[in-house]
């Protein structure tokens, strides 16, 4: 046996021999290797989704919606960064995707593709947060796991119409990113390099959010500050980190109504109250079954609409996974309420799918399938839900059921490249009324809504068409900037009618207001008056739910705060 003074002669021998493979010693090629082949592989896989998504993203043709989006975006990206004048629908997205397609005309200009590549950026950037949150503090193989049931839930959507939710112009989907990482910051706070702010971090980003949409509050902040609170009373305590998080949700929806406030003073942007308000008792069982139809739509999971074994297989798939994500909300709930020491993020996004449901059913927003945008957040929550719940346990499961796994995997891979293969780019509503008019030098004139922003972005900003609404011809204080309408500064010399939509105007109070046209052209859906006198002299207001004698005699906007009057009475 050794003794003390033999031992105190042994020579020392460095710790990085001693463990071997340890975080001392240097990585080995073959693992390094290894790591450098598995980012190639990411990398690779996140280009073919971006690719995929853009061919989707394309098969939806742009509206006057997403290019009045785009229209702001140009004007911040050319100095106006608080739109002076304009006067936006009921979410603004100013500190998320109008930045995001600002960043995107640095290299595309203005043009109707921003639309798209903003979309399918979204749309991937949703995945690849939501996998992260997911992922959480696991590693390893429990990581990929994980990571690899977010990116199976989110991988393909329903054709046409899912399309429509989640790969087109700015509707709730994107404000799922912000959101997502604030539960980042959440979940990694010891992390993080400021370790003493992050709470500060949380508010922000949820401010951000609501500033963009008044949604974020409702799924953000509220969920955050009723889980904080809870758990603070549960433990009988008002310190540590759910009281931080607790002033960060409350202080964020005073930040968010501040920012909008300032704006709005300095002369920037105004944005209308949101229209939703509560439904009817007698309607609220009709409310319960669209949301369950509409949850499994944005899930690709709405069975009815798929065509063609490929995509009825993978909407099987689709439907497994979202039965998943609902026994992972069931599962965080009875935790929540049966021990002390849950996963606080998960117990967040349960309580935002929640508070999304219950505002979903009991207000007006319940329609048809277009709805659905409505809690288009529930998707990425779920699947973040069912990622950290069920992930490691998936690992454990048998060989049958990892041979199904596998099989459910292959066929949403090949539904994924077979969706993308089959879309079919469609120009954007009203683009052969603006090819006429750049062709025949036609540069100001007013347009039904839905085709109006649409021209302009079309045409690459050679043409301005203002957007009016009817029955007879108004000035539209909606995505439009007052400026547009000054009869002093532009000259207004035809005016486009969508003659699907008599509610935007029609031929008929085109002539009885303006007098007959010195020519007409049609276009399918859309005709094409031209005058000889400036259109915009004298031309009566719409401004919301008021009129008036013109644009100019619209009363202001007052900021509204972020999810007020969203559920009125």
């Amino acid at each position: 046996m050794t003794g003390p003074a033999q031992r105190a002669t042994l020579p020392t021998v460095p710790r990085q021999r001693v463990r071997a493979g340890g975080a001392g010693a240097p990585e080995a090629p073959g693992r390094r290797k290894v790591r450098f082949a598995t980012v190639g592989a990411v990398l690779a896989g996140v280009a073919v989704l971006l690719l995929g998504y853009l061919r989707m993203a394309r098969a939806t043709p742009t509206n006057s919606d997403a290019s009045a989006n785009a229209l702001q975006a140009w004007d911040m990206l050319h100095g106006d960064v608080l739109l002076h004048g304009w006067t936006l629908s009921d979410v603004s997205f100013y500190t998320t995707e109008l930045i995001q397609y600002a960043l995107i005309e640095v290299f595309y200009g203005l043009d109707q593709d921003v639309v798209h590549v903003a979309s399918a950026t979204t749309y991937l950037l949703l995945i690849v947060f939501a996998a992260l949150v997911a992922k959480g503090d696991a590693t390893g193989r429990a990581a990929w796991a994980r990571v690899a049931v977010v990116v199976a839930t989110l991988l393909v959507p329903q054709p046409h119409g899912g399309w429509a939710i989640v790969l087109y112009a700015p509707d709730h989907t994107g404000t799922a990113v912000p959101l997502l990482l604030a539960w980042l910051l959440v979940d990694r706070r010891s992390a993080t390099p400021l370790r003493r702010w992050w709470p500060v971090g949380v508010l922000v980003v949820l401010a951000l959010a609501q500033v963009a949409d008044p949604l974020a509050m409702f799924v953000g902040a509220v969920p955050l500050a009723l889980v904080s609170a809870a758990r603070l009373v549960r433990a009988r305590t008002w310190r540590g980190a759910d009281a931080h998080l607790l002033v960060a949700a409350v202080g964020s929806m005073a930040l968010a109504h501040g920012l909008l406030a300032l704006i709005w003073r300095a002369g920037g942007f105004s944005v209308h109250s949101p229209v939703a308000r509560f439904s009817p008792t007698d309607q609220l069982g009709d409310h319960v079954v669209t949301a369950v139809t509409a949850t499994a739509h944005n899930y690709g999971a709405y069975l009815p609409t798929l065509d063609g074994p490929v995509a009825l297989a993978a909407g099987i798939v689709n439907l497994a996974l979202l039965l998943l994500a609902v026994a992972a909300f069931a599962a965080t709930v009875a935790r929540f309420f049966r021990s002390g020491d849950g996963d606080r993020v998960a117990e967040v996004l349960a309580a935002a799918i929640l508070v999304n449901l219950a505002a979903f059913i009991v207000s007006t927003q319940a329609g048809d399938m277009g709805s659905a945008r409505q809690i288009v957040t529930v998707l990425p929550f779920g699947a973040v839900l069912a990622g950290r719940l069920w992930g490691e346990r998936l690992l454990a499961a048998g060989p049958v059921a990892k041979r199904l796994m596998a099989a459910a995997c292959v066929v949403l891979v090949v539904a994924f490249g077979t969706q993308a293969a089959a879309a079919e780019p469609e120009p954007p509503e009203a683009h052969a009324v603006a090819e006429y008019l750049v062709a025949h030098d036609l540069r100001y004139g007013l347009g039904s809504y839905w085709g109006s922003n649409n021209i302009t972005v079309a045409s690459g900003g050679k043409v301005r068409v203002a957007p009016v609404i009817g029955p007879d011809i108004r000035s539209f204080r909606w995505e439009s900037d007052a400026d547009w309408y000054d009869a002093a500064a532009h000259d207004a010399r035809f005016l486009v009618v969508d003659l699907k939509h008599a509610r935007y105007g029609t031929v008929e109070a085109a002539l009885a207001q303006f007098g007959p046209p010195v020519e007409r052209h049609d276009f399918g859906r859309w005709a094409l008056l031209v005058y000889d006198h400036n259109l915009l002299v004298g031309l009566p207001a719409q401004c919301g739910g008021l009129a008036a004698a013109t644009h100019t005699h619209c009363p202001p906007l007052a900021p509204k705060v972020p999810g007020a009057g969203l559920l009125e009475k």
